[in-house]
Formats: structure tokens, sequence, C-alpha cells
């Protein structure tokens, strides 16, 4: 049962082990500060980005300017 709770320790462990103290840490301090200012949720994205797609789909209207 001990060996069980310890599992996830040694994967840090091991993790640190192989990619360096330094580089472990850095990528943590990456990740929460990606997580502390992301700029928005992502159901938010997901509907600004399908209102892009949307707009560039629409069939340009006669007398437009960027008509020819």
């Amino acid at each position: 049962m001990l060996k069980l709770l310890a599992m996830p320790f040694q994967a840090v462990r091991l993790f640190f082990k192989l990619s360096g103290v330094k580089g472990g840490l850095l990528f943590g301090l990456g990740v929460l500060v990606g997580l502390l200012v992301a700029p928005q949720t992502g159901p938010e994205l997901r509907a600004r980005l399908q209102a892009k797609l949307a707009a560039r789909r629409e069939v340009p209207v006669e007398g437009d300017l960027f008509t020819a």
C-alpha cells in the first residue's frame, strides 16, 4: 500500500532526474504563469474563432470596396 502511495512522488523524481531540476521548475513556472494570465476561457476563444471563420466565408456584396 505504501508503495502505491509513493508512485507519484517517484514519477516526479524521475522527471526531474531526466529533465534537470532547473528545466522542471521552469516548465512548472511557465504552466503556472500561462494559467494565471490566460486572456479568456476556452468557450470564449472557440466562439471568437468561429466568428472569424464565418466572416471569412461570407461572399462579398456587389459594390463592396474590395470587388473588382
